[in-house]
């Protein structure tokens, strides 16, 4: 009888040791997180890169997977333009983007159209759009059809294209040098989109929407 009453109480021992550990233990986390989910809390999603838009863009061209590069496709010459998927942001500012001229250098015109210019003109031409062309020439400013007298681009040369949105002053470069465009004004810079527009066959560009370093400082030149 003895040995019986001390094992039962060893037991009892055993038992309320283990109580103490369980309510000591913090409770479980009921709505924890998968360590892979992805936050839903007030977080900012990141905006979506600019590229150019395939459903904007000529038959004729050939955009390559990361929708940078654009190609002219076939052997006969004509009109065959793309626009980018996102257009300029209304607010002040700077909006910018840079083309590389990969290849070929006759009949490109690297600039802004609005949604509606047609896929088989060139930017510049139709109305409430702007572009510098190969041939050294600005197009589509209220002064006149076009100004000459600019520099021309080559192969490796790189462009740029943008606005000052607050004053409306379109921007061109060439390489590290920012051309001169004063009184060169957008009529409203909310409607447009970067866009390029090519002649013949061979022509290749790729363009930079800020993924990486642009040529040109515009940040510097434009610094308050």
């Amino acid at each position: 009888m003895p040995t019986f009453l001390f094992l039962a109480a060893i037991f009892l021992l055993v038992a309320a040791s283990t109580l103490l550990e369980t309510d000591a233990s913090p409770p479980p986390k009921t709505n924890a997180k998968l360590e892979n989910e992805p936050s839903t809390g007030n977080a900012e999603p990141k905006a979506e890169q600019n590229r150019w838009d395939s459903a904007a863009c000529h038959e004729g061209l050939t955009l390559s997977p990361d929708k940078l590069i654009v190609e002219f496709a076939g052997e006969n010459s004509g009109w065959r333009s793309v626009r980018a998927k996102q257009q300029l942001i209304s607010k002040d500012g700077i909006f910018y983007y840079e083309v590389k001229i990969s290849e070929k250098v006759a009949g490109i015109f690297i600039g802004l159209a609005t949604e509606q210019m047609p896929l088989d003109t060139w930017v510049g031409r139709d109305k409430g759009s702007y572009a510098y062309s190969n041939s050294g020439s600005f197009w589509g400013h209220k002064q006149r059809l076009f100004i000459e007298g600019k520099p021309k681009f080559d192969p490796n040369d790189i462009i740029g294209c943008g606005v000052h949105l607050k004053s409306r002053q379109i921007i061109y470069t060439k390489n590290d040098k920012l051309l001169g465009t004063a009184y060169l004004l957008v009529d409203s810079a909310a409607e447009l989109y970067p866009c390029v527009s090519m002649f013949n066959p061979g022509t290749k560009i790729e363009a930079n929407f800020g993924t990486k370093k642009f040529k040109f400082d515009i940040a510097e030149a434009f610094r308050k």
